[in-house]
């Protein structure tokens, strides 16, 4: 079995560094990932496909089907709305400029567990997984 196997992750801000390797690697591990960028939002599978979802699909709707959000939109009015967030999620802001969830209200939705930022040595690990994730693809072809 694999970690992630049938949890739904919504991802917002599909970068190089961050939102696209972070997608790819936990699909891998068994997640079905929603990917939001500011104009589509993708979806990747754990069988290695990523479709595009229609345009019709809203990030409300991923967000509130997930039990993980991670956001790392770098805009300090960028909110995702507290009603949006499911009971028991765990939701981690990687944003450099402010919070992308209103935290004082987010510690009343039921079970969240919140990370409100995360390190450079986090920042390093992820960097150096999407090297190797370059180096592998790179290999096979």
């Amino acid at each position: 079995r694999r970690l992630f196997e049938d949890v739904f992750i919504t991802i917002i801000n599909r970068s190089e560094v961050l939102g696209l390797p972070l997608a790819t690697m936990l699909a891998s591990q068994g997640a079905t990932v929603y990917s939001a960028d500011v104009d589509s939002i993708l979806q990747f599978l754990p069988n290695g496909k990523v479709k595009r979802m229609p345009n019709s699909t809203t990030l409300k709707q991923c967000v509130m089907k997930s039990s993980m959000i991670v956001s790392g939109v770098p805009s300090c009015t960028f909110c995702i709305p507290t009603a949006w967030i499911p009971e028991n999620a765990t939701v981690v802001n990687v944003a450099t400029e402010k919070s992308n969830f209103d935290e004082e209200t987010l510690e009343n939705v039921p079970g969240v567990t919140y990370v409100p930022h995360v390190g450079r040595v986090t920042v390093s690990a992820l960097e150096y997984n999407l090297i190797c994730l370059y180096r592998s693809y790179h290999k096979s072809i």
